[in-house]
């Protein structure tokens, strides 16, 4: 019979009771039954755990020893169900994601205020990196979630990449800008610097030969704006003090067109769309605290996407 957790608190009760009768009814279980195991435990020990006599039994100094380590293994186990328990139900626990610029200011930064007020004790880590770290952070293990641009994420047989609603984007400057309040060409857009992200997809191919804006970089695989930041509050810093232009959705706009630090150009083009994915280790199933941020996510896109709608359509 192997040393239980179980043998172990049968022992800690009995030396508690200071009798078998006393401490079987405790337990829940016969005399007997309590007594067959104690017996195993001192043969598999080695050792007398208990002195019998007609008064009743007393610990020895190994039974003592045995009661006193184990009452601490005891409490451990019962914190360490607890934990656990709290984990399932999204009390505590950890949530680490990397996420790319374009996705963190107005989807996965709301999605987190909204589990972080549900969940207040939950840790949560936000690391905000470049589109194309993604990959490399999930696969390393250490984080749960990526969430970058659809077109950053190429196929891998380890990872599970999920789609999300595509968003349109605007190219926004400043005020004063030449290009402002014009219906410039694309020629005319290419013209001046970009201020964003590594660009892929049919942004990069789009913008491919257009040196003011940037250069395509083949290591990278990708178009390397004239400023590239990873930071979308100093990317338009930027372009509210310079000729850059910053594309971005209607929501990373809405303080500085409000404010008239930027314009949106009169402008629009089917490269001008981002479409966030989410991902994951394909084998690796997803803690509570992952997967009810992952449904606060889907609110939170169909909020935007309503907002957007409006926003294209007032009427």
């Amino acid at each position: 019979m192997p040393i239980t957790l179980q043998l172990i608190e049968q022992a800690i009760v009995l030396g508690e009771a200071g009798n078998f009768a006393r401490a079987a009814e405790r337990l829940g279980i016969s005399q007997p039954t309590l007594s067959r195991n104690i017996a195993a435990l001192e043969t598999k020990l080695g050792l007398r755990l208990f002195d019998r006599g007609r008064g009743g039994l007393a610990p020895t100094v190994f039974g003592r020893t045995l009661i006193e380590r184990g009452n601490l293994l005891v409490r451990d186990a019962s914190a360490l169900r607890a934990e656990l328990q709290a984990l399932a139900g999204l009390d505590t626990g950890y949530l680490h994601i990397a996420a790319g610029p374009y996705v963190t200011d107005d989807l996965v930064g709301p999605a987190v205020a909204l589990l972080i007020n549900e969940r207040p004790r939950l840790r949560i880590r936000l690391n905000v990196v470049g589109p194309e770290e993604i990959e490399s952070h999930v696969l390393s293990g250490r984080y749960e979630l990526g969430l970058g641009g659809m077109e950053s994420q190429p196929p891998h047989e380890a990872l599970s990449i999920v789609p999300l609603r595509k968003r349109r984007l605007f190219m926004a400057c400043r005020v004063g800008h030449p290009l402002a309040g014009k219906r410039p060409t694309r020629a005319q857009i290419l013209a001046y610097p970009f201020v964003t992200v590594l660009l892929r997809g049919e942004s990069a191919r789009a913008a491919a030969g257009a040196s003011a804006a940037g250069a395509e970089d083949t290591i990278r695989k990708g178009f390397v704006p004239a400023i590239e930041v990873n930071s979308l509050d100093t990317a338009k810093l930027i372009a509210r003090r310079s000729d850059a232009l910053f594309p971005g959705s209607s929501p990373m706009l809405t303080k500085e067109l409000s404010n008239g630090q930027l314009v949106k150009l009169n402008y629009d083009s089917p490269e001008l769309r981002h479409r966030p994915a989410i991902v994951r280790l394909r084998n690796r199933s997803l803690s509570p605290a992952a997967l009810r941020f992952l449904e606060l996510l889907r609110t939170v896109e169909s909020e935007l996407a309503a907002a957007e709608r409006a926003d294209h359509d007032p009427n």
